[in-house]
């Protein structure tokens, strides 16, 4: 299984890939923000019920945990449940730059990531057809080396064969 931790405001938080799509440890979120993971499993399990998993992952003490993860795409809907409001006044402004943070990405994909996911796509495609090309020529430039190397091979024993016969001893 593969997954990363990546550092969001300071806290790391754990992506992993489950079936091709990623998905967050909600844990390391929910710590991340300093809220209680008992309150939160219970509303991530009964809101989410339809999407969410949970994944055994090896943990760093090397023994397998299982792990309730949220489908990437589902984490602004949970992080909207939040209200900040209603948590301890110290956590307060935690929350408020995670959502802000989430709306910052959001904003950021509607308005620019659209048109930069196409020409992504149009960039991973040319890349592909360019692959393709260059393994067919490296390819063909094998075949023609190795060829080479036959000929070159068989000439070397046609020429050691003459020259076993003496026919061209020289004299003093």
């Amino acid at each position: 299984m593969e997954y990363l931790n990546v550092n969001f405001l300071g806290s790391e938080i754990m992506v992993i890939n489950h079936d091709g799509e990623p998905y967050i440890a909600m844990r390391t979120v929910v710590d991340g923000m300093g809220l209680d993971w008992k309150s939160q499993f219970t509303k991530i399990k009964q809101r989410f019920k339809s999407t969410v998993v949970e994944i055994t992952t090896v943990a760093g003490d090397e023994r397998n945990r299982s792990m309730l993860c949220l489908p990437l795409r589902k984490l602004f809907g949970w992080m909207m449940t939040i209200n900040p409001n209603k948590v301890a006044p110290h956590k307060k402004q935690t929350i408020i730059r995670y959502q802000k943070e989430c709306d910052e990405v959001l904003w950021q994909y509607w308005t620019t990531g659209i048109t930069n996911r196409e020409k992504i796509l149009q960039e991973m495609e040319l890349l592909k057809k360019r692959q393709a090309e260059s393994e067919a020529r490296g390819s063909a430039a094998g075949k023609a080396l190795y060829q080479r190397k036959l000929e070159k091979r068989q000439l070397e024993m046609q020429l050691a064969a003459i020259n076993q016969l003496d026919l061209f001893k020289q004299t003093a």
